[in-house]
């Protein structure tokens, strides 16, 4: 069965060795205030979604890859979504981008993304 956004919080809470109630109160919402540790149990039982600031918060907090959460938590083409809107001048390159590297026969896109998160590790 693959993992759900919830579980890998919730696996990711018990490794740090911390209560819902201590992990919720580390997590800050956009306005600076806390999420309850009910929301944060709703979040682990794949209840609700949280918002990507809270995804963000999560990842940080935890431990976790950013790009893995987002994924998990079926975020990741809201986030394209997003960047495209942000930056309309790009969508056409990007989308060449995949095209090109897949008429060329690219398909170690597994590689890729090992080479992305290096490159942002030692830029972070």
């Amino acid at each position: 069965m693959p993992q759900q956004f919830g579980d890998a919080i919730n696996r990711a809470r018990r490794v740090h060795r911390w209560s819902l109630r201590q992990l919720a109160e580390r997590i800050k919402k956009e306005d600076g205030t806390p999420i309850s540790p009910q929301y944060l149990n709703d979040i682990e039982l794949n209840r609700r979604s949280p918002s990507l600031h809270v995804l963000r918060e999560l990842a940080r907090e935890l431990e976790l890859d950013h790009d893995t959460l987002l994924h998990l938590a079926g975020s990741a083409e809201t986030v394209v979504r997003e960047y495209f809107e942000a930056y309309p001048q790009q969508e056409e390159a990007v989308m060449q981008l995949f095209r090109v590297a897949e008429a060329k026969g690219f398909t170690d896109w597994d590689k890729l993304r090992k080479i992305i998160e290096r490159n942002r590790k030692g830029h972070t």
